[in-house]
């Protein structure tokens, strides 16, 4: 073997060994870059578990997310300070027995008291168009509290029946007033034997008869529905001032309203009996037959009813409107105790610092959540109250049209 072939097989193994070292680098290479793929896969799922865990860590309170260690804290804090805000949340309810369902003439006007005064002096003894006046009175009386919406509570005072005109039963027949129909529930058959029991004979106590309705009503007082009707055709002649006592009726029965008929009666009568009716807080009509004067009670029935429905109508706006009232008191009155009671709790660390800014922001949503229902409820409540002065509406423009 020559020089040059000992050369080529030495080359050849030189080769053969590098190739072999090659091999093996690559070989490991391969075992290092698999061994490292293979730790990064088997560690891609545990970094998912830790993130799962983190996430089953908190929940949703209010739509805020919070921390179950200050979602606990959150709910120990309301189940001990946190604020009923369903007491806030009232509705507005008007289904009482009040004008009998908003329609006066039903027995809904069950707090209205109604009393007639009838002068039943020698003078009511005089006949117009061949009738007494007493007749007249009687008749129209008797049909007029017939009209009366069954729950209004009437009565009827006479003087002037007891006696005579004469000087020597002057006493006798001032001092006579009585309450022939007692004030209560409204009794036809009460009022037809009532009628019969009097006639025209004495003299005439205006004074001491609107003291004696004062007494009565004064222990019966309801707001602003307190009716007083007097038929008259002449002046006080008893020695008492009917000014006076239509001034203390109407301090003494608030709300009384002092309407007088006056049948048929000469000027000066007219203007001292419109003059006690004007202190009295009513008006003064005057009439000279039969049909004026039921005309004149049959104003009065529309004028109690047009009263009730109006004051119906207040009544509904202010029932309304003092339920929103207390509704907002309530919320504010409870958003603000709540609120002390937080910063209280945060200063005792019995929140802590690390949840005290979650725990906030969850109750400031509960608070505007409880805001919202009861704006909601506001709006509900309007629209009841607008339908209910929607239909006493109706109802008083009904009454308004009718032509006396």
């Amino acid at each position: 073997m020559n020089q040059k072939q000992k050369d080529d097989l030495q080359t050849k193994k030189f080769a053969k060994i590098r190739n072999r070292k090659y091999l093996i680098i690559g070989v490991v290479v391969f075992f290092i870059i698999l061994f490292i793929a293979l730790v990064v896969f088997l560690s891609w799922p545990r970094q998912g578990t830790e993130m799962t865990e983190n996430n089953s860590g908190t929940t949703t309170a209010y739509g805020v997310e919070i921390e179950n260690k200050c979602l606990t804290q959150l709910q120990d804090f309301i189940k001990n300070y946190g604020a009923d805000y369903s007491k806030c949340l009232v509705d507005f309810s008007f289904n009482e027995e009040y004008c009998g369902g908003f329609d006066p003439d039903t027995q809904g006007l069950s707090d209205v008291n109604l009393i007639v005064i009838l002068d039943s002096s020698g003078s009511m003894a005089e006949e117009v168009n061949s009738q007494k006046k007493i007749d007249i009175a009687k008749n129209v009386i008797s049909d007029f509290m017939a009209k009366i919406p069954k729950g209004v509570k009437t009565g009827l005072i006479v003087y002037g029946h007891k006696g005579s005109n004469s000087v020597a039963d002057k006493d006798l027949s001032c001092r006579g007033i009585e309450e022939v129909i007692k004030l209560s529930d409204n009794n036809s058959s009460n009022i037809i034997s009532a009628m019969d029991s009097f006639n025209a004979k004495g003299w005439t106590p205006i004074a001491g008869s609107l003291d004696f309705a004062r007494d009565i009503l004064k222990n019966k007082v309801t707001d602003n529905k307190n009716y007083l009707i007097l038929v008259s055709d002449g002046a006080e002649s008893c020695d008492g001032n009917p000014i006076k006592s239509a001034q203390d009726l109407r301090s003494g029965v608030p709300g009384i309203k002092l309407n007088i008929i006056g049948f048929s009666t000469d000027y000066a009568t007219r203007s001292f009996l419109e003059k006690i009716a004007i202190w009295g807080g009513g008006s003064y009509l005057s009439t000279d037959n039969s049909l004026a004067i039921a005309k004149a009670f049959n104003d009065q029935l529309l004028l109690i009813k047009k009263d009730c429905l109006t004051t119906t109508i207040f009544k509904a706006f202010s029932m309304n409107d003092s339920n929103n009232i207390n509704n907002l008191d309530c919320w504010l009155d409870a958003y603000n105790k709540e609120s002390e009671d937080y910063k209280i709790n945060v200063s005792r660390r019995v929140i802590g610092p690390e949840c005290s800014l979650e725990v906030s922001d969850a109750l400031k949503v509960r608070h505007t959540e409880a805001w919202n229902k009861k704006q909601e409820l506001e709006d509900k409540n309007r629209a009841i109250y607008e339908k209910i002065e929607a239909d006493l509406k109706s109802k008083l423009k009904e009454l308004n049209s009718i032509k006396n």
